[in-house]
């Protein structure tokens, strides 16, 4: 599948499990399109059971322009986060939330569940929905889409806060707490 020709659109990256909240994601995608006929959403991830299963939603409830791609190239993903126009993080509930970060990373600007830890990592570097109401999340997305210049925010907000997380940081407070038994 030629990803390029799927311009613009909206991404996550993830697994499908139900706390992922991917089935209210779709039905607001529906709602977005009824007002931004030309929109896409791409899903990435393993394509398991419950991949499978939200794709018979889709199909189901004749949701147009959702691509199930599966798992993808480092190289593709670097692509897919570089030329979406927002990252979608619908999910109910959330360890960390590593995937949002990941598209701050990239200058995508993150549109999101306001639950979990979520609204705690990202802070100001997010617009945030209530994940169990989708004209909420289709408002929050649809108004983002046509704010550039919050667009413009939100990307240097995530900027300053992928700064805030590091591996080599999680390595050296790891290796301090593992010290600290001797």
């Amino acid at each position: 599948m030629n990803l390029q020709n799927k311009k613009p659109y909206l991404l996550y990256v993830g697994n499908a499990f139900p706390h992922k909240n991917l089935k209210r994601l779709v039905l607001a995608f529906k709602k977005l399109k009824k007002s931004i006929s030309n929109i896409n959403l791409i899903l990435v991830g393993e394509r398991d059971y419950f991949y499978k299963k939200l794709e018979k939603i889709v199909n189901k409830a004749q949701i147009n322009n959702v691509y199930f791609v599966g798992r993808v190239s480092d190289q593709t993903l670097f692509k897919l986060y570089k030329n979406a126009k927002l990252y979608v993080f619908p999910s109910l509930e959330e360890g960390f939330g590593l995937p949002g970060l990941e598209a701050m990373k990239y200058n995508l600007p993150v549109v999101c569940s306001k639950k979990a830890s979520l609204p705690e990592i990202y802070k100001d570097a997010a617009v945030y929905f209530n994940p169990k109401n989708t004209k909420d999340i289709y408002i929050k997305i649809f108004d983002l889409l046509n704010n550039s210049k919050k667009q413009t925010q939100l990307i240097k907000a995530g900027q300053k806060r992928v700064k805030m997380y590091s591996w080599d940081k999680c390595a050296k407070k790891t290796l301090k707490v593992y010290n600290s038994f001797n």
